[in-house]
């Protein structure tokens, strides 16, 4: 006789008895939904979606992505992102923020580049490029936005160039620059709780000016 046998046998009509209940339970709360007029939850698709919420993240050393964004102008007029710096922590701290491999002879600007932010004080930094005359339309340059802070984050900035433009293409992006103090069940024995420690210059050579 297997275990399984075994084990059946033991419980008798237990597991039949939960499963009759069970279905009782769903039956009923499925009357009770469609008497109130709201949509009935399809709980097949629900648990197969849930199978694949589990995916390990990047490390926690890695630098967060802020997405990406496009910007067109045109020879002699600017592309600029605006970076709405929140510090989420009790400490101050100071963020730099640059441009990692501006296209040769583009003018820089990034205002302000290292701003002291108090306990849960936020800021606006800009970041623009100047597309200097002359400049062929249909150029297209990508660049990396990188900001060092409580963490590392970075945004993925392209700016082609256009035979006309807005005079100033501004795109706005929040970075909530924020401790982690959670400890997640994916966590390296080796990941920071809190902020990274400070480094000079970030992961990478910032650049604020061409």
């Amino acid at each position: 006789m297997s275990d399984a046998t075994r084990m059946a046998g033991a419980l008798g009509e237990v597991p039949r008895a939960l499963g009759a209940l069970l279905a009782a339970e769903m039956r009923m709360g499925r009357e009770l939904l469609e008497a109130m007029g709201l949509p009935i939850p399809d709980l097949k698709r629900a648990v197969r979606r849930k199978a694949g919420c589990c995916d390990i993240p990047p490390p926690c050393w890695m630098p967060r992505p802020l997405g990406e964004c496009v910007s067109a102008a045109a020879a002699c007029e600017r592309g600029c992102v605006r970076l709405r710096l929140t510090n989420c922590d009790r400490a101050r701290r100071q963020v730099r923020v640059g441009l990692v491999r501006p296209p040769t002879g583009w003018k820089v600007t990034v205002t302000p580049a290292a701003p002291l932010l108090g306990p849960f004080e936020r800021v606006t930094v800009e970041v623009c490029v100047e597309v200097p005359q002359g400049t062929a339309v249909g150029e297209t340059h990508e660049m990396l936005v990188w900001v060092s802070g409580c963490r590392e984050h970075y945004l993925r900035w392209t700016v082609r160039v256009g035979p006309c433009g807005c005079a100033t293409s501004c795109h706005e992006v929040a970075v909530d620059d924020c401790p982690d103090y959670r400890h997640h069940w994916y966590d390296h024995f080796y990941c920071e709780r809190g902020c990274l420690p400070q480094r000079d210059g970030g992961l990478v050579p910032v650049v604020t000016h061409a």
